[in-house]
């Protein structure tokens, strides 16, 4: 616990500095009143719009994770980790100035800047994964990841709707939650260069070339078992992100929530994700991870398709926590799967890979879910619902009987 604390740490501060700006983006958009669009762009580009700067930030993790997974094999984790830190600093920066200075091309340059660069979440899983062979205490410390990100995504969102409210303080504005971010980000560069023990030797036999980014992908998919386990997690991923991209902006077209309220809303779905790794311990002892992502895939379909249901808003104390807890099992579990089928040697290439796919899920599902939110409020999460049976159907099928890839 102790070599891998400061991982943690910069973890949760990563995702806090992510998640503050979660709130600001469906009313910067959707609503003409706050002037960032100009003041004729129609309902359906604002949202084709706003579904085009989601897909920026994991168009760039997907680019970048694979990368940073492997460049994290080869030269250690913590090197790695420092130079990503660093580096993703100038980025929130950039999204901050285009806010203040009412940029919208410079914010989607920067949010793309962003996702490529930050490499924590990747590393940090490597970091878990090289100190935990155990599938019980893997299931417990990947839970601890999914826990902490949440507590983030609690208090982020939260924060970050009022840290955007000029009505609270005088100076607060649309721009002030990326400085935060920034900030957040530096401190999370003084503790890893303080006090990150590096969890993995360096691996100078590794190659990388210009060839690594589409070699990284080939090559886990050329194992049978990860090929199997990368299909179910790509639709898991599309499952999720349908509704993480645009439950807000249903929320804000459906009832009418602006950022004070949304903030708050993704704050309380936040919790589950707090509540729900406690039992992934348990489902190690009762199922393997593979036929607890399976059953976690057909209850995302389910919890989506109740949501739609109520007409009032106060439904949402309701319907928002099994929804909160299933997703969190599409966060850890996929990650497992990956890490128990390939050996210590390649869990960054391999875990860099799995994320790649979740930033591409991330990214395709804003990009066309777009296309989709001007046709219907709903059909976004009806997607994902469908999505969601199609990764258990995948996982139904039975797993080669070969031994994990050393």
């Amino acid at each position: 616990m102790k070599r891998i604390f400061p991982v943690l740490v910069v973890l949760f501060l990563g995702y806090l500095g992510f998640s503050l700006a979660l709130p600001l983006f469906p009313p910067l958009f959707l609503e003409p009143k706050h002037l960032f669009l100009p003041p004729e762009t129609t309902t359906a580009m604002r949202r084709l719009l706003l579904g085009i700067l989601f897909a920026m930030y994991p168009l760039g993790q997907f680019i970048g994770a694979p990368l940073l997974g492997k460049f994290s094999d080869k030269y250690g984790r913590k090197p790695i980790l420092l130079i990503s830190l660093i580096l993703v600093i100038p980025a929130f920066i950039g999204s901050a100035l285009s806010v203040l200075y009412v940029a919208p091309l410079f914010l989607y340059a920067s949010r793309f800047l962003s996702g490529l660069l930050e490499g924590n979440i990747v590393i940090a899983q490597a970091a878990v994964a090289d100190i935990n062979e155990d599938p019980k205490t893997k299931a417990k410390h990947f839970g601890w990841l999914v826990s902490l990100s949440s507590t983030a995504f609690f208090f982020g969102p939260l924060i970050g709707g009022k840290l955007a409210d000029s009505t609270l303080v005088s100076w607060f504005h649309y721009d002030t939650p990326f400085w935060c971010a920034a900030i957040l980000t530096a401190i999370g560069f003084c503790l890893v260069f303080a006090l990150f023990r590096e969890t993995h030797t360096p691996d100078p036999e590794l190659k990388i070339s210009l060839r690594t980014w589409v070699e990284s992908f080939t090559e886990g998919f050329k194992i049978k078992k990860l090929r199997v386990i990368f299909s179910a997690n790509l639709f898991v991923f599309i499952a999720m992100f349908f509704f993480f991209n645009f439950f807000s902006a249903y929320l804000v077209n459906r009832f009418g929530f602006g950022f004070s309220l949304l903030g708050e809303v993704n704050a309380y779905l936040s919790v589950p994700f707090i509540i729900a790794p406690f039992f992934f311990g348990l489902f190690a002892k009762w199922w393997t991870s593979r036929e607890s992502m399976r059953l976690g895939a057909l209850c995302i379909c389910i919890s989506y398709l109740v949501f739609v249901i109520p007409a009032s808003p106060w439904a949402l104390l309701i319907t928002l926590l099994p929804i909160g807890f299933f997703l969190a099992m599409g966060f850890a579990f996929p990650a497992i799967m990956v890490s128990d089928a390939v050996g210590k040697r390649f869990q960054g290439e391999a875990l860099g890979t799995n994320q790649a796919l979740l930033v591409f899920a991330e990214g395709f599902t804003a990009l066309i879910g777009g296309f989709i939110f001007i046709w219907g409020n709903t059909l976004p999460i009806y997607v994902g619902a469908g999505a969601a049976v199609i990764a258990a159907i995948i996982l139904f099928i039975k797993p080669p009987a070969s031994a994990p890839a050393s």
